[in-house]
């Protein structure tokens, strides 16, 4: 594994942390500031767009994520990946817990500051986790 690796596996490791805190302003320092997001059925969306779907998942749900990768590609400050993102969903104020498996392709990107940054991120749902 060579420090790119290492880098990126800690990014991963800091999404999955901020959203078991529910700190939704590091979710979104984990990202670059042109962000795109491209989900099913919805307009891309930026940072700015983001933020109140956070706020009103993690008001309503625990959750707990997982990226289980696929395939990488670091070329430079370029990183391509394609995985799984997998949540597990529990009602805040208790209930059935549930399961979504979400197949992702992202681009990261690292910055001038040696952090790797999550840039553009596409999803498309896949089969129950």
């Amino acid at each position: 594994m060579n420090s790119a690796d290492s880098s990126i596996d800690a990014l991963y490791s800091t999404w999955a942390d901020a959203f078991h805190r529910k700190d939704v302003d590091a979710i979104l320092g984990l990202l670059t500031d042109d962000y795109v997001l491209w989900a099913p059925g919805a307009p891309p969306m930026g940072s700015s767009d983001l933020r109140p779907r956070l706020v009103a998942a993690l008001a309503a749900y625990d959750v707990e994520s997982r990226f289980e990768r696929v395939e990488q590609i670091v070329s430079g400050d370029l990183a391509f990946e394609s995985g799984w993102d997998v949540q597990r969903l529990r009602p805040a104020g208790g209930g059935e817990e549930r399961a979504q498996r979400q197949r992702v392709f992202l681009i990261l990107r690292r910055g001038t500051d040696g952090k790797w940054r999550f840039a553009r991120g596409m999803s498309q749902p896949g089969p129950a986790a």
